[in-house]
């Protein structure tokens, strides 16, 4: 399940920037079969249905129901950790060799985003559309009974149980559900005294119940920003934002011919997949949340980047069309917020370049992931990436690859 390319890639003179870039996407990947020595037996066992959905066991080289894998022992080196994907890629589950996989790969800092704790968000959140797709036996209110469960399990694997790493440099990302503001402070604060050091929370529904540009919620933002960790939004929590999922239904064209880990993959997904975020980071910025909180730090990721620029474009033209709402509210143009605060990350096929010359007022927001070990991150994507921005100059290689990303990975 690995994919070969040209050797003489990886002989080529080290990348100028080797052994300092930083990748803000990253994830464990760990196989069916040992869920229950990672997530407890119990969770397991409830979600033992799920060895028979194709989203696990049919899911190209992103499928994790794979019994011939006994042990993380994959050979590290340029091409494996470059080309060879899923659960069998080096350090996908013992991430005690996650820091060899990075060295190997050039990489100082990354962000480890779980991948089980998706499919348990989605199971508390999203429980109708679970029980529909995965089929796992239980109602809605059983699925989010579980989804709790399991995500409990999955952020205590985060902060706990991974041992064996530097976190300097494997930086733990935990699932922060956003239902209501004291269960929110709560379990920041918790996981800030248990050393995680980003929260992802969910795209498609209002923290809380209400507007993330909301006043009561500016202790939490400011919690974050505070204790220097990142908020995040990832692709894939973003299935309660439309009202309804059938937007796709019955179009032979919309039906998903790749796998993903995380999302489908179709001419449609692809072409809606920023619509959450936008409608979030919309109501942060023009709500002020960036000038009440100015050292927040917050990342759009494996999202893409083709949507930035319009979406900057779009903010400033409405900020000018309404100054007198806004009087008060902002010091500066959207688009500045968005430069100063936000960080997003191009997919390794889109023209990354275009975008850093058509909006130079936004090179600070873009920025490396590899996705690893995820299938859709792409092959030898940093080498790829580099022959796109090193036309455009040291300084910007250097924003993308380096100094972008250490605005989500920040201190030592």
């Amino acid at each position: 399940m690995s994919t070969a390319i040209t050797p003489q890639l990886h002989a080529a003179e080290p990348l100028p920037f080797f052994g300092r870039a930083i990748d803000i996407d990253t994830h464990e990947m760990i196989p069916f079969h040992m869920w229950p020595e990672y997530y407890g037996q119990q969770v397991a066992d409830r979600l033992k249905g799920l060895e028979n959905n194709r989203f696990f066991n049919d899911n190209g080289g992103n499928t994790i129901v794979r019994p011939d894998i006994t042990s993380d022992s994959t050979e590290i080196s340029p091409e494996t950790v470059w080309n060879t994907k899923g659960v069998a890629a080096p350090g996908a589950f013992d991430m005690r060799r996650r820091c060899e996989v990075l060295d190997a790969m050039g990489v100082s800092r990354s962000l480890l985003f779980p991948g089980f704790g998706l499919t348990a968000l989605l199971m508390r959140t999203a429980p109708e559309w679970v029980a529909a797709a995965m089929d796992l036996g239980m109602d809605a209110a059983g699925t989010r009974e579980l989804g709790i469960m399991a995500l409990d399990a999955s952020n205590q694997l985060m902060v706990d149980k991974i041992v064996g790493l530097d976190a300097a440099r494997v930086r733990k990302v935990v699932v922060l559900p956003t239902e209501n503001l004291d269960d929110m402070m709560r379990d920041m604060t918790r996981f800030l005294e248990q050393g995680a050091r980003a929260v992802w929370v969910p795209s498609g529904m209002p923290p809380a119940g209400t507007s993330p540009a909301d006043r009561r919620l500016d202790d939490f933002w400011r919690l974050a920003a505070d204790n220097d960790v990142p908020v995040l939004l990832h692709i894939g929590t973003d299935f309660t934002f439309p009202a309804s999922g059938n937007w796709p239904a019955n179009v032979p064209a919309f039906v998903p011919p790749q796998a993903s880990a995380e999302f489908v993959i179709s001419p449609y997904a692809g072409a809606t997949l920023s619509f959450a975020i936008e409608n979030f980071l919309a109501t942060m910025v023009l709500g002020g949340v960036f000038e009440r909180v100015p050292h927040l730090r917050f990342g759009a990721v494996e999202l893409g980047a083709q949507w930035l620029g319009s979406f900057a474009e779009r903010l400033d033209l409405w900020a000018k069309i309404y100054p007198g709402a806004l009087k008060g509210v902002l010091s500066m143009t959207p688009s500045e917020y968005l430069a100063r605060n936000v960080r997003v990350t191009p997919f390794h096929f889109e023209p990354v370049d275009v975008y850093l010359e058509r909006y130079p007022e936004l090179v600070s927001c873009y920025s490396y992931s590899s996705d690893y070990p995820h299938v859709e991150g792409g092959t030898d994507t940093m080498r790829k990436l580099y022959s796109k921005v090193a036309p455009l100059g040291d300084d910007v290689v250097e924003k993308f690859f380096v100094e972008n990303g250490a605005w989500l990975t920040p201190g030592a």
